[in-house]
């Protein structure tokens, strides 16, 4: 059970680097939780777009990125990074404009 736990944790670990280096490639700065599988993008005007990646049990403990509370981006594979990119950017925007 600690090794599934500790390669959950290395494979969160490893989504959410890849995960910054897509947004700092778009010229995003970004901070990574050293405990949590979370990562924050600074909002200059507000507060910054938190970012999660979690198992998700109806997707057969499936990685998944996440904004707070649970709502679904994409699953957390190299394939989805683009949109959550996207949705990133789109909460950016919003706030913005709020």
């Amino acid at each position: 059970m600690a090794a599934n736990i500790s390669q959950t944790a290395e494979a969160q670990r490893l989504r959410l680097w890849a995960l910054t280096q897509a947004l700092k490639s778009h010229g995003y700065a970004v901070e990574v939780a050293e405990s949590d599988p979370l990562l924050a993008v600074p909002d200059a005007l507000g507060s910054p777009v938190l970012v999660r990646c979690d198992s998700r049990p109806d997707c057969d403990g499936e990685l998944w990125f996440t904004f707070p509370g649970g709502t679904a981006i994409a699953p957390a594979d190299d394939d989805h990074i683009p949109d959550v990119v996207v949705a990133i950017k789109g909460q950016l925007a919003a706030q913005a404009d709020g």
